[in-house]
């Protein structure tokens, strides 16, 4: 079976915040908007400057650089240990790659650990090297839980995100309140229903 096309948009190079301001510049004024007005000055470099650093600095970010901060987990003692850990409400912002309209949430995230464990910050770095970036939220649910995996050598980790997509709020069917849930279960957890179970039994209500 063929694999489906990959989600991520892939960034080339490094970012060019003159050619990024140019470019949002000619747009406004494509848009018949007076780029000279007093509120607009500064405008452009204002945006791209925020783009790079709040919606895009991602693509700067390694998820194996966050996790190599992981330290012994000291309670491995050769057993099946089933204890999850979980980080549960972690704010996310993104941008969808379809319209370039913003989208934000909760992050929550759980892992099975073996010998290593996760600094809790690092969690937080982790979904938002996902988050920013132009993808959509179906991908970065995925990728967070298999980074940790791949990365933490978890034995099974799991993400749930929900988020208020602008692209469905504010625009198309304009359905304001609307939430949109991804998850993914990734190693033991996705193959294992009591962990799962236990998983959800932690998070609770999404609120």
């Amino acid at each position: 079976m063929n694999k489906p096309v990959a989600q991520r948009v892939r960034r080339p190079g490094p970012f060019d915040l003159d050619s990024m301001g140019k470019a949002i510049r000619d747009f406004l004024d494509a848009a018949g908007i007076d780029v000279s007005d007093p509120h607009l000055v500064g405008t452009p470099e204002r945006v791209a400057k925020t783009w790079t650093e709040e919606f895009l600095d991602g693509y700067e970010t390694d998820a194996g650089l966050i996790l190599a901060a992981s330290f012994e987990n000291p309670t491995t003692d050769g057993e099946d240990a089933s204890e999850i850990v979980l980080a549960k409400g972690i704010p996310f912002h993104g941008m969808c790659p379809h319209h370039l309209l913003p989208f934000q949430g909760k992050a929550h995230i759980g892992y099975l650990p073996d010998k290593r464990l996760a600094p809790f910050s690092a969690l937080a770095r982790l979904v938002d090297c996902f988050a920013h970036r132009l993808q959509i939220q179906e991908a970065i649910t995925r990728e967070i839980a298999e980074a940790l995996v791949k990365h933490l050598a978890a034995k099974g980790a799991a993400a749930v995100l929900e988020s208020e997509q602008s692209c469905m709020t504010v625009r198309g069917v304009k359905r304001r309140g609307t939430r949109i849930v991804t998850s993914h279960f990734s190693g033991v957890l996705a193959s294992r229903t009591d962990l799962r179970r236990d998983f959800f039994r932690l998070v609770g209500k999404v609120d």
